[in-house]
């Protein structure tokens, strides 16, 4: 019986070191002058002329781009590169110690494709980096939300900052580059409540979500958006109200608003504005919590930075207008969070190492 108990303290001993490895690895976040930045084309591509461009500005903040050689390619008609080019490339900064910022190209289509690369070759544990992109990759943020439980920026893509699409001394781009320096603690913004029958004065939580067509493309996933006690906020761009309407009626009827702390609708552009307020202020009046609307946030010529899984509130302001505001993910100190699948990989080490003390109890 003795030797018994040796055994299982030492499996019990490997275990716990190996939670606290996972569980406990607290990390900062400081970008220098001098760190190195990998661009990336997870979805579609720019025009190989604005590579050049997006290397000088990089180079411009006193950062190092890297940027891979032939990350575009003619081989495939709808994205960047070959699916498995595109994931490789996306895994190879992902895994890289050295790199400090992962910023996307542009968005499009295509990054739902590379989840089955990340699955199969990510590993269980990644050092968080500074990770910054929108439209189709929100897929992305999703993703690396639901398995590491990283906060993200949702933000200018590298090559609408590098070819002028926003000028350097827009809000857009000097916001995103203060939260990469750490030079701005928050992004603050007004809201207008569009249910006036919701009384509240101020809410505290963490904001999630997206692009709405990938937001809803999410459901049913490994990596489907989590919005239980979140700000699940939404945006988009060249779909018609109905087809908004329509993919709001299947996240309801999904439960994806079952226990949201509140909705913020950002810009839906290049659409009927007039029917997309019929389509908000209807799902205002059937919402039982909080619905608002922030410019700036979106496909807009504005397009502020949204952190995401940042502390953040909503204050009254009149009891229409509030504030809005999100905290940086910056110099935070998070914790590395198991989940998603790694989560289940870890609930069947346990499950094995607790059958393998049963079984050794019962044999000795």
């Amino acid at each position: 019986m003795t030797k018994t108990f040796a055994i299982v303290k030492f499996v019990l001993l490997i275990t716990s070191s190996f939670l606290g490895f996972v569980c406990s690895s607290d990390e900062t976040f400081n970008v220098s002058l001098g760190d190195i930045v990998k661009i990336v084309a997870p979805a579609s591509k720019s025009s190989d002329s604005a590579l050049p461009l997006i290397k000088n500005y990089i180079e411009s903040l006193g950062l190092v781009a890297n940027i891979s050689d032939n990350i575009y390619s003619t081989v495939d008609p709808f994205y960047s590169n070959t699916d498995e080019f595109r994931a490789n490339d996306l895994i190879s900064a992902l895994v890289d110690d050295n790199v400090k910022v992962i910023w996307c190209v542009r968005g499009g289509t295509g990054s739902i494709r590379l989840v089955p690369f990340l699955e199969e070759k990510l590993p269980p544990v990644l050092t968080h980096k500074i990770f910054i992109g929108y439209s189709d990759i929100t897929v992305l943020h999703l993703y690396l939300q639901s398995k590491y439980g990283w906060q993200t920026i949702q933000g200018p893509m590298a090559d609408a900052i590098s070819t002028g699409r926003y000028d350097l001394t827009s809000e857009s781009v000097v916001s995103l580059e203060a939260l990469i320096f750490e030079t701005q603690d928050r992004i603050c913004l007004n809201a207008t409540k569009l249910n006036s029958r919701i009384n509240v004065t101020r809410i505290e939580s963490k904001v999630v979500g997206g692009n709405a067509a990938l937001v809803e493309a999410s459901i049913g996933t490994l990596w489907q958006v989590n919005t239980k006690g979140r700000i699940f906020f939404l945006e988009d761009v060249g779909e018609a109200a109905y087809s908004i309407e329509r993919s709001l009626d299947h996240m309801k009827q999904a439960g994806i608003f079952n226990d949201v702390d509140a909705v913020i609708f950002g810009d839906f552009t290049e659409t009927n504005d007039e029917l997309m307020t019929v389509v908000f202020d209807r799902f205002a009046e059937w919402a039982s919590f909080p619905v608002f609307r922030v410019t700036g946030m979106g496909h807009g010529p504005v397009n502020l930075p949204l952190p995401f899984l940042t502390p953040s509130y909503i204050n009254s302001i009149d009891g229409v207008t509030y504030e809005f505001c999100v905290d940086n993910i910056q110099n935070q100190k998070t914790t590395s969070v198991i989940s998603g699948q790694a989560n289940r990989n870890l609930s069947g080490l346990l499950a094995a190492i607790l059958t393998g003390c049963y079984l050794l109890i019962n044999k000795f």
